[in-house]
């Protein structure tokens, strides 16, 4: 394989992160349970956004917490919140449990796969009934659920990788039309961008799965 520069005078290149509808696409939200990508449309009808939700304030709020109980809001993964896990451990014995310790989305996530089975998701009716009653009169403000999304999970060959480089500042989706990624040469941050600008790029060429 070989990665072939077109041109190094230049202070940014381009990547290969394309999402044009990167914010508001529905089929990139995820259960932290199940792992599969989960849409949010009109067959769930007992998920409700709060009104203007999810939004990606910022390009930073990919986790997603319950609102007053009953409406699901994207916030930010960094904040603290307490949190709802779900115990499926007995066959005959299926219980939520509320943590009002606030933690990180991930910290939460680490807790209750330790003690319990794992952040907790909503798949029926039922269940959101369940989880209501188990909030209810609890007080809390937001609590996070299993519900999460990477949208720069994916590259334009259709790969993934976790791995990423962003600028501290970064991504942040200015002006809501950040779509594509570029890297500073000289320190090897990445930026996203809008995807029309002109800049010079990396190509790529040789099999794509074979190292």
């Amino acid at each position: 394989t070989y990665l072939i520069l077109i041109t190094c005078f230049c202070v940014f290149l381009l990547f290969v992160f394309y999402k044009p509808r990167l914010y508001s696409d529905p089929y990139s939200w995820k259960w932290s349970m199940e792992g599969k990508l989960f849409y949010v449309g009109s067959t769930h009808e007992f998920l409700i956004w709060a009104n203007g939700q999810p939004d990606c304030v910022n390009a930073k709020e990919y986790c997603v917490a319950l609102q007053g109980q009953t409406q699901m809001n994207d916030r930010p993964c960094g904040d603290s919140y307490p949190f709802l896990c779900y115990n499926g451990r007995k066959k005959r014995f299926v219980a939520y449990i509320l943590v009002k310790e606030s933690r990180s989305w991930s910290a939460a996530q680490s807790y209750c796969r330790t003690y319990h089975t794992d952040l907790t998701s909503i798949r029926s009716k039922e269940e959101k009934s369940n989880i209501t009653l188990t909030l209810n009169g609890s007080g809390v403000q937001y609590v996070w659920i299993g519900l999460y999304r990477d949208p720069w999970a994916s590259w334009s060959d259709n790969t993934t990788s976790t791995f990423t480089n962003w600028d501290p500042s970064e991504p942040n989706n200015e002006n809501s039309i950040e779509y594509c990624v570029s890297m500073h040469l000289m320190s090897g941050k990445w930026w996203d961008g809008g995807c029309k600008y002109r800049i010079r790029f990396f190509c790529f060429t040789g099999e794509f799965g074979k190292k």
